[in-house]
């Protein structure tokens, strides 16, 4: 299964029971998201500056942050806080292009993080994205 279907299979699955089917078969090498710890194939946003604190890792879209939040290692910066408006600094370990935005569905405005980078959020978005997803093209 190619890497575009699986993420779309992630970003549909709370929808689409067919989607949980789908990221259940995509086996050992599928990416285990929003589980505080950055992986391959994943968009991270960090509480923190220089990728600090508690992460939010995510293998496929999220339009709206609103009831996302961070996990990770016992007393990570951020542990158990909203990710919405919220996050100081990221990192692309995705193949993709991931795109970064101040409103839900993207709206706002949007940013571009190219596959691996690491860096801090610009003062138009430090602490304001509230939505991301990857650009399959």
């Amino acid at each position: 299964m190619n890497k575009v279907i699986r993420k779309l299979a992630v970003g549909c699955a709370a929808a689409v029971s067919v989607g949980a089917v789908l990221v259940a078969t995509a086996g050992p090498s599928a990416a285990a998201e929003r589980n505080g710890y950055l992986e391959d194939s994943e968009f991270g946003l960090y509480y923190n500056s220089n990728s600090g604190g508690c992460v939010f890792d995510l293998f496929g879209s999220d339009w709206n942050f609103t009831n996302d939040y961070f996990t990770g290692p016992y007393n990570c910066a951020g542990i158990a806080g909203l990710v919405d408006d919220d996050t100081a600094s990221y990192r692309n370990r995705d193949t993709y292009t991931w795109r970064v935005a101040t409103d839900i569905n993207l709206g706002g405005l949007v940013g571009t993080i190219p596959p691996g980078y690491v860096g801090n959020a610009s003062a138009n978005f430090k602490n304001k994205i509230t939505s991301a997803t990857f650009r399959s093209d």
